[in-house]
């Protein structure tokens, strides 16, 4: 949960600290339209959607296996949204007791800008909830099929004398997790959206193929085919305890790895794991489709930070 998020959720419990002192002061004497207003717009502008803002800019996305559409909103909405909310309630109460126009004003504008803030919230939920348009979308002659693919993750790499078998139905995001620098490669011949931070997990979710990739980009599938099979076909290097020891584990972590992959191939990794995302992260559903990158960028962790550490963790 970054800084604001949090700022959120304390902003909300302020607010009802003071929605709930105006309900009483409300119950025990006639103060007005004042204390009325403040005690109903302090409880649901500021308790409840408060609260919601906290919660639904940090878990909606999370479980949707997706980023915030526009993060730098979120500290505009909160500043944004605080003032305004003040503004109303302060500016109300001088407008009915004085009678002046400037104070009207004041609580338009201000109620205007808290209206401002509701749909930043709104338009920001809903294009991180919604799919992305994209022209990668299945053939009838390139549609997926349910082949006997590895695992995405730590799934050991093929000996040289094992060659995987990539055809235009290979998943990328399955490729990669076989081996992190074919990433490289699909960056170096053409898809460099890829190196974005965070999109790796869209074309996850979204279960994208090389074929797919290779005819969105125009690119030539076979070539594609060729460099990956070699890439695949190379050997791991092998430490002095042998292969696949927990030594060679820590060239193997990558942002793009899952994180229930890691957890359950390197039970030494939950100590790093649950001193930057807490223990709820081992019961969290969301650590099938969640890769290490993502989960920086929720947590507000930088991610060579964080992947340094695991390293260090993994390495005797």
């Amino acid at each position: 949960m970054t800084p604001y998020m949090k700022r959120f959720v304390y902003a909300a419990l302020v607010y009802l600290g003071l929605a709930g002192v105006f309900g009483m002061i409300n119950g025990m004497t006639d103060v007005g339209h004042f204390a009325y207003f403040a005690h109903t717009h302090f409880n649901l502008l500021g308790f409840m959607s408060m609260m919601i803002y906290g919660i639904g800019y940090f878990i909606l996305p999370r479980f949707n296996g997706s980023d915030l559409r526009f993060p730098t909103w979120v500290a505009v909405h909160f500043w944004l949204g605080n003032i305004s909310l003040v503004g109303m309630v302060l500016f109300r109460g001088l407008s009915v007791s004085t009678g002046s126009d400037l104070y009207s004003v004041l609580f338009i504008v201000s109620a205007v800008i808290q209206l401002v803030t509701i749909f930043m919230f709104i338009i920001n939920l809903w294009l991180s909830l919604s799919p992305p348009k994209t022209e990668e979308q299945p053939s009838a002659q390139n549609t997926p099929a349910p082949a006997a693919q590895p695992a995405p993750g730590l799934t050991p790499e093929p000996a040289p004398t094992q060659p995987i078998a990539v055809t235009p139905n290979s998943r990328i995001a399955e490729l990669i997790g076989m081996k992190a620098s074919i990433k490289d490669i699909l960056i170096e011949e053409g898809i460099a959206s890829l190196g974005m931070p965070g999109h790796i997990d869209k074309v996850r979710q979204m279960g994208v193929t090389l074929g797919m990739a290779a005819n969105n980009h125009r690119l030539d599938i076979l070539r594609l085919i060729t460099r990956i099979e070699q890439e695949l076909a190379k050997a791991n290097p092998v430490s002095e305890s042998g292969s696949g020891s927990v030594s060679d584990a820590a060239s193997k972590i990558g942002p793009d790895l899952m994180i229930g992959d890691v957890i359950a191939q390197y039970p030494e990794a939950r100590d790093v794991f649950q001193k930057y995302f807490g223990s709820g992260c081992f019961g969290c559903p969301g650590q099938a489709y969640e890769s290490i990158d993502m989960a920086c960028r929720m947590h507000g962790v930088e991610s060579d930070k964080f992947i340094k550490e695991l390293k260090a963790a993994l390495t005797p």
